[in-house]
C-alpha cells in the first residue's frame, strides 16, 4: 500500500513538473523570439516573377521576429521593385526577393503576359532616342514627324527626290507607351554610359521596341515605312503605373 502511495505521488509529481516545464520552462526558452516583434512587409496580393511592386499590393505588419527572417520593414523600400520569383498573398519581403531592375527573363515574353505585342522601329538618330538614355520598363511619349519624298523639278535637273517634312505631331495612342528594349546595331542591347571604362565603349541604340496594342502597332509601323519619330522621356520606376496601368507586369532577357 505504501509503494502503491509512493508511485501515486512520483506519477502526480511528475505530471505536475511535466505541467509545469509546458507553461513556464518552454515559453521562457522561447521568450525572446516571441515577444520581439519587428515590422515587416508583407505581400496582400499574389504577383508574377518581373511584376513591378506598388503601395496597394503591400502592407506593413508587426510580427514575431522568428517568424520573418530579414524582411524589409518599410512599404518605400518595396515599391518600385521588381519580383524576382512569383509571390503569394502573406509573403513577407526580403531584399533577396525583390530586385531594382527587371529579373532576367524574356522582355518580349513580357508582351504576352499584358496582352500586347512587341514592335520595333528604327531610330533614326542619337538624339531621336533621348541620348540612349532610355531603359526598358521607362514609359516615353513617341513624337511623329510625317515625311514623304516628292519628285520635283529643281534648275537643270529634270527631277530630283525631295524628302517633305509635314510637322510633328503627338498621336493619343502614342502618348505614354512603354518600352521593351533598346538594341544596338549587332542585335545586343544598347549599352550607353557618360563615363565608359577605358577597355569598352558605348554601343549605341539602332532600334527601340514598345509594348503596343494593336492600334500602337499600326501607327509605329506607319511611322517606320512613312516618317520619323522622335522620343521624348516621361517617367521611370514606379512612377510608370502614373501613365501604363500594365506597366513592367514581367521583363527579362531578350529572347
Amino acid at each position: 500500500m505504501k509503494l502503491l502511495k509512493n508511485k501515486l505521488v512520483i506519477g502526480s509529481l511528475c505530471i505536475l513538473l511535466g505541467l509545469l516545464f509546458s507553461f513556464v520552462a518552454l515559453p521562457a526558452l522561447f521568450d525572446g523570439g516571441q515577444d520581439t516583434t519587428v515590422s515587416a512587409v508583407r505581400m496582400k496580393t499574389p504577383v508574377q516573377e518581373g511584376e513591378q511592386i506598388t503601395a496597394e499590393m503591400v502592407e506593413i505588419v508587426s510580427v514575431p521576429e522568428y517568424l520573418a527572417s530579414s524582411p524589409l520593414r518599410d512599404i518605400a523600400s518595396a515599391v518600385g521593385q521588381y519580383a524576382n520569383a512569383d509571390l503569394y498573398a502573406g509573403d513577407y519581403l526580403t531584399a533577396e526577393k525583390l530586385s531594382q531592375e527587371l529579373p532576367k527573363r524574356s522582355l518580349l515574353s513580357a508582351g504576352e503576359a499584358k496582352g500586347k505585342t512587341v514592335v520595333s522601329v528604327t531610330l533614326p538618330s542619337l538624339a531621336s532616342g533621348v541620348s540612349g538614355r532610355i531603359l526598358p520598363g521607362d514609359i516615353v511619349t513617341v513624337i511623329a514627324i510625317s515625311q514623304s519624298t516628292t519628285n520635283q523639278t529643281l534648275g537643270i535637273d529634270p527631277e530630283t527626290e525631295q524628302t517633305v517634312s509635314f510637322g510633328a505631331v503627338i498621336y493619343p495612342e502614342l502618348e505614354y507607351i512603354e518600352v521593351c528594349m533598346i538594341t544596338a546595331s549587332t542585335g545586343a542591347d544598347a549599352e550607353v554610359a557618360a563615363s565608359p571604362e577605358e577597355d569598352t565603349e558605348n554601343s549605341l541604340p539602332v532600334t527601340v521596341s514598345f509594348y503596343a496594342t494593336q492600334e500602337q502597332a499600326i501607327r509605329l509601323a506607319e511611322l517606320e515605312q512613312q516618317g520619323v519619330l522622335h522620343i521624348a522621356f516621361v517617367a521611370r520606376g514606379e512612377a510608370v503605373t502614373k501613365y501604363v496601368s500594365d506597366a513592367v507586369l514581367a521583363g527579362t532577357e531578350v529572347d
